[in-house]
């Protein structure tokens, strides 16, 4: 394949609502740097959720522009690509992971086009995007083709929350050779728990792990 393939996800719904201020334990709204950028997201609660790359005009994948300013406090090499002509950086959700923390979906940069899915993950204690992680994309390229969706869920022992990454990647060798009208394709599977001190993959299997949650596999999403 042409493209590295990374794995990763989280996030999830229950309740979807309009931008409301950040709080601390005690009650304060939150005033720091990422402020105007939080108030571009909308609200979601906690459940299950899928997450892919947008494949309709009026998926909620799509997002929202994030404005040039906000756009600055992403990782340098998705602002630099996001311009108000242009934009490729657009907001989706925010939903507190823990306490201390809080994930950002939006729809970012790739290769051809924003259609890579990332959750970003904040953290208060240091008032900084600490990391992000791939949970949606669609992408191909002359014979390879990539489809990759993450289910976001609460752990019924643990209480964490936890994703499931499916990634379906192919070859078409027709390609290449004319005479082969064969593909090459398989299904990868991830389980990440998104521990309160980091991210835990736990495992790593292209059969037990469908088995497992084939109800949760099968469930559909919002579009």
């Amino acid at each position: 394949m042409k493209k590295l393939f990374f794995l990763a996800g989280l996030v999830t719904l229950f309740s979807c609502d309009q931008p409301k201020p950040i709080r601390s334990k005690g009650g304060t709204p939150y005033n720091g740097r990422f402020k105007d950028l939080f108030a571009q997201f909308f609200n979601m609660g906690l459940d299950t959720l899928e997450v892919h790359s947008p494949d309709t005009t009026t998926s909620v994948f799509n997002g929202r522009i994030i404005d040039s300013v906000s756009a600055q406090l992403f990782p340098a090499e998705m602002a630099q690509h996001h311009t108000s002509e242009n934009p490729e950086l657009f907001a989706i959700y925010k939903f507190m992971l823990d306490s201390a923390r809080m994930g950002l979906l939006a729809r970012t940069p790739s290769e051809y086009e924003p259609s890579s899915i990332k959750l970003f993950l904040w953290d208060k204690r240091k008032d900084s995007l600490t990391s992000y992680m791939e949970l949606g994309e669609t992408w191909g390229d002359a014979g390879d083709y990539l489809y990759k969706k993450s289910w976001l869920f609460r752990d019924t022992s643990s209480r964490h929350i936890q994703a499931l990454i499916e990634v379906f990647q192919g070859q078409d060798n027709s390609v290449d050779n004319p005479k082969d009208t064969t593909r090459d394709e398989r299904y990868l599977y991830t389980l990440i728990d998104f521990a309160k001190n980091g991210l835990d993959t736990i495992f790593m299997d292209e059969e037990k792990l469908p088995a497992k949650y084939s109800v949760l596999i099968k469930k559909k999403g919002p579009r």
